[in-house]
């Protein structure tokens, strides 16, 4: 059998509306949970039901739809919101009696908010007012003109005696039939709804997955704490699950984890508000840059949530099933209007596990009324960082399709950071790690950015550091020609800070042996560059030939004829240009010195074999004070090879002879 394709449909409208009648009608399981809730015949609390619709032909997969009742009455708006982090398809509920009413209006405006692709509108309780069914249809039309559900079906249903419930199965089937299947970018996560123990399993959560899949036995995190916990078992829907992806409701059973409650710290429990992650999802912060909007549905009216959302105002941030106080900054405005936007930064008052590119909602300081929507841009903000140059740029390169355009948004990270390691490119984004590197290639291939060792450079900013490294060393050659190069600690103070990592420092490295630069020992230099002696070093490195050169083979030591910082910078370039041989701090011979004594070391050890310092000594006639710092610089160069107190020579492999065939 064909795998079912699997949607999340929540149901919106007033309350009394009829959406729990609606919800039993179409799947035979009534969604409300609570004992008060039947006795009242007004839901409070999420309600959870299974639709199975038919195929629309010539689809031959079915679809399983998860569906999420939601709490109608003001009051409880907190707990509708709560339901929302994963719909495919809204639901909203007029009663034909009653007609579009208030929470109705603060439904859409949450639907709208949370970028809910299609929606679907149940004209119910149409045997109350038959009559008057045009005129109905011709309201809801009104109230949908001019925003992106204006084509919403209206279908005329009735739980009472069943009109429409086929019709209105036909309809949720065609839509879901076209819209994609729910992405899976490999970063599962579950926003808790529900978190309860069940004697003799543990602790239980349940949510809506989205972006990705989960496994019985797989290693999960729980956000915003960051605490490891492990997946027992699953269920969807009451029936085990070894696996569930996106677009599905599970229960999921965890171990190592309890039930946050009074008596536990919010960093030991699990509950509503929290996120079941896998994987590196990113880190939780308190502060939050967003482009905020306010419905211009709300202009004109004389609602609390009609008012301008003033600069500082205390709010809650609504997302996943997450409700978050804090406060809200705005870049260039004071307020934000009713059908206006603005970049905005929330300052939360606890961490928030959000993805970049997520939608959410704000809500007063009360609870009471919907003032805004959002979308993450920035989800490791800060308030230091948000009024600077390179945020403001980042933000508002942003702000033009902020859950879709994958390369803009990277473009501008990048642009921001100058460079970065590959695997912090949109980390914490709601962009899978294909899609990622498919636009990093993509920019890589504009010219716009260049990948090295694992990490990212924006181009611009690379060629102008490879430029200060080629003028540091140009300009070093010009200053000191007796030396062979910049010496590494010198370039790698010239470059900006972000480049002194092991990796940014090698890629530099990298392109500049590609451009006509040499490395060599602990400098780098222009490839052909040659060193020479300054007029200013003549004198000095006269006075240290001559007295090297006086008994070649037994010099004085260095500081008997290093006096002065000329002849220091003239000792160095006698023993870069290979003039001198440096044996060790104290001592250096002249070349013509240092190649007769090898020579002669070489030809005893020939003779004989092996050789002890005192059989040297006396052979060459150097001193102790020369010989044996001479013959430990031959051990180190492997011209010779020390064992014990005797040295030889290296044994000469027998070269192979390949004989033709």
């Amino acid at each position: 059998m064909t795998e079912a394709r699997h949607f999340i449909l929540a149901t919106a409208g007033h309350v009394d509306h009829g959406k729990s009648a609606l919800v039993e009608a179409l799947t035979k399981t009534h969604p409300d949970r609570l004992p008060e809730e039947r006795k009242r015949g007004m839901t409070i609390e999420l309600g959870f039901a299974e639709l199975q619709l038919p195929s629309p032909f010539p689809s031959p997969i079915p679809v399983h739809v998860g569906v999420i009742d939601v709490p109608g009455h003001e009051d409880f708006v907190k707990n509708m919101i709560a339901g929302m982090g994963c719909v495919h398809l809204g639901l909203i509920v007029v009663a034909a009696d009653d007609g579009w009413m208030p929470q109705t209006e603060e439904h859409f405006q949450i639907l709208e908010y949370l970028g809910v692709p299609r929606l679907v509108i149940a004209l119910n309780k149409i045997d109350l007012a038959e009559a008057d069914e045009d005129f109905l249809r011709e309201v809801i039309q009104d109230e949908l003109s001019e925003t992106a559900f204006e084509e919403a079906p209206i279908v005329a249903t009735s739980a009472a005696n069943g009109r429409g419930i086929s019709e209105l199965k036909q309809t949720l089937a065609s839509i879901l039939d076209k819209l994609p299947d729910p992405r899976d970018i490999g970063k599962p996560r579950l926003s808790v709804d529900r978190a309860f123990s069940v004697k003799g399993h543990g602790t239980v959560v349940t949510g809506s997955l989205a972006d990705g899949r989960f496994h019985a036995e797989q290693s999960v995190v729980v956000q915003p704490q960051g605490v490891s916990a492990r997946i027992r078992r699953m269920q969807c829907f009451g029936r085990a699950a070894e696996s569930a992806g996106p677009g599905t409701r599970v229960a999921i059973n965890l171990a190592n984890i309890t039930i946050r409650s009074a008596l536990v710290s919010a960093q030991e429990g699990v509950g509503r508000g929290d996120v079941v992650t896998a994987g590196d999802f990113g880190k939780s912060g308190r502060v939050l840059d967003a482009l905020m909007t306010k419905s211009k549905r709300l202009a004109g009216g004389r609602t609390p949530a009609s008012k301008p959302l003033k600069h500082g105002a205390r709010v809650r941030l609504h997302h996943g099933s997450a409700n978050i106080p804090g406060r809200i900054f705005f870049l260039n405005c004071r307020e934000l209007q009713p059908g206006q936007e603005a970049i905005g930064e929330l300052r939360l008052e606890g961490n928030a596990a959000v993805l970049t590119g997520d939608r959410f909602v704000i809500r007063d300081w009360a609870g009471t009324h919907t003032l805004a929507g959002g979308v993450a841009l920035d989800v490791q903000a800060s308030v230091g960082r948000f009024r600077s140059e390179e945020q403001r740029r980042y933000l508002e390169a942003c702000r033009r399709r902020p859950s879709a355009d994958l390369p803009t948004m990277m473009r501008a990270q990048i642009v921001r950071e100058q460079t970065l390691p590959e695997a912090e490119v949109m980390r914490g984004s709601r962009f899978g790690s294909q899609e990622i590197r498919d636009g990093a290639a993509m920019l890589e291939k504009e010219g716009a950015i260049l990948r090295r060792r694992g990490i990212v450079f924006e181009t611009n900013y690379w060629k102008a550091q490879l430029g200060a490294a080629a003028n540091a060393i140009d300009r070093f050659h010009q200053t000191h020609p007796e030396l062979p190069g910049l010496p590494l600690s010198q370039l790698r103070a010239c470059l900006d800070k972000r480049l002194t990592s092991q990796d940014a420092f090698g890629a530099v490295f990298d392109v500049l042996a590609e451009s006509g630069f040499l490395v060599q020992s602990a400098a780098i230099q222009r490839l052909g560059f040659t060193i020479s002696l300054p007029p200013n070093l003549q004198g000095a490195a006269n006075r240290i030939r001559k007295a090297l050169g006086e008994k070649a083979e037994e010099p004085p030591a260095r500081k008997q004829i290093i006096t002065s910082k000329e002849e220091e910078q003239a000792m160095r370039f006698l023993i870069d240009s290979g003039e001198a041989v440096e044996l060790n701090k104290d001592l250096a011979l002249l070349r013509a010195g240092y190649d007769k004594l090898c020579e002669s070391t070489k030809k005893f050890l020939k003779e004989h074999e092996v050789a002890s310092v005192s059989q040297l000594r006396q052979y060459t006639g150097v001193s102790r004070r020369v010989m044996i710092p001479f013959l430990q610089f031959l051990d180190a160069q492997g011209v010779t090879i020390r064992e014990g107190d005797l040295r030889r020579l290296p044994k000469q492999r027998e070269k192979s002879v390949k004989k033709d065939c």
